[in-house]
C-alpha cells in the first residue's frame, strides 16, 4: 500500500508531533503523515522520563539552550492549562553536601537568575528539611518554579491536534528504508511506502540509524 503527503515525519515521539502540531498551525492545507514504528506513540522516552519542567538553571545566560527553556517551559504551561493537562511547580532544590560545593551554588544562583528563573533562595539545613525532609545538607539553592508533568499526556494531546487538523498518523510502520524516486522521497515502512515531497526526521536515539 502506498500513500502521499507533502511532509513526511519519521517519528512519533513528543518532538515528531510537536512538529508536526506546529507546522499543521502554520500550514493548515499540508499533507502531513507521522510514520511511528511501535502500535501506540509516544513509547520510549517521551514516556520514561523523569517529567521534569526545568526552569533554566544550568544554561550559559543568553546561549539559545537558556533561552529555549525558559520560552518552552512558558509555552507548555500555557498549552497544558488550555487543554486541562495537570502540572505541579512542585520546586526543586539543588543541595550541597560538602564546603567544597557550598560556592558553587553561589555561581549556580547568579547564572539562573541572570537566565531569567524567579524565587531562587540559597536556604540552610532547616529549610531544606522542611521542604524535603529526606535530603540533608550544609546549603541548598531552591527553586520553587521547577516542575513536573506527564509528557506522554502531552504527547498524546499534541497527536489528537495532528488528527483534528487534518494529519495522519500511521503506527506500526517501521522505517526499513529511505530512496529517492523522481523527485520524491520513498519512506519504505512495515505497513507500505510513503511517498513525501519532504521528509523531517525526529527518531530520537535511533536518529543515527534513520540520517
Amino acid at each position: 500500500m502506498s500513500a502521499s503527503a507533502d511532509l513526511a515525519i519519521v517519528g512519533g515521539g513528543i518532538v515528531g508531533l510537536a512538529t508536526a502540531y506546529r507546522l499543521l498551525r502554520r500550514h493548515p492545507h499540508l499533507r502531513l503523515t507521522v510514520i511511528e514504528k511501535e502500535r501506540e506513540l509516544a513509547t520510549h522516552q517521551s514516556g520514561h522520563n523523569s517529567g521534569v519542567l526545568h526552569a533554566g538553571l544550568y544554561y550559559a545566560p543568553g546561549s539559545l539552550k537558556a533561552r529555549l527553556c525558559r520560552e518552552g517551559k512558558a509555552a507548555l504551561e500555557a498549552f497544558a492549562t488550555a487543554r486541562g493537562i495537570p502540572f505541579e511547580r512542585c520546586g526543586k532544590v539543588v543541595v550541597a553536601s560538602t564546603p567544597e560545593e557550598v560556592p558553587r551554588l553561589a555561581t549556580l544562583e547568579a547564572r539562573a537568575r541572570a537566565n531569567g528563573v524567579e524565587g531562587l533562595e540559597i536556604i540552610g539545613p532547616e529549610r531544606l528539611r522542611e521542604l524535603e525532609p529526606f535530603a540533608t545538607g550544609l546549603r541548598a539553592l531552591h527553586s520553587p518554579t521547577t516542575g513536573i508533568i506527564d509528557f506522554r499526556r502531552v504527547a498524546l494531546v499534541y497527536a489528537a491536534e495532528v488528527k483534528r487538523r487534518g494529519g495522519t498518523l500511521r503506527c506500526g510502520h517501521e522505517l526499513t528504508g529511505v530512496r529517492q524516486d523522481d523527485g520524491t522521497t520513498v519512506l519504505e515502512t512495515s505497513g507500505g511506502e510513503v511517498r513525501a515531497r519532504f521528509v523531517i526526521a525526529c527518531a530520537g536515539l535511533h536518529s543515527d540509524r534513520v540520517a
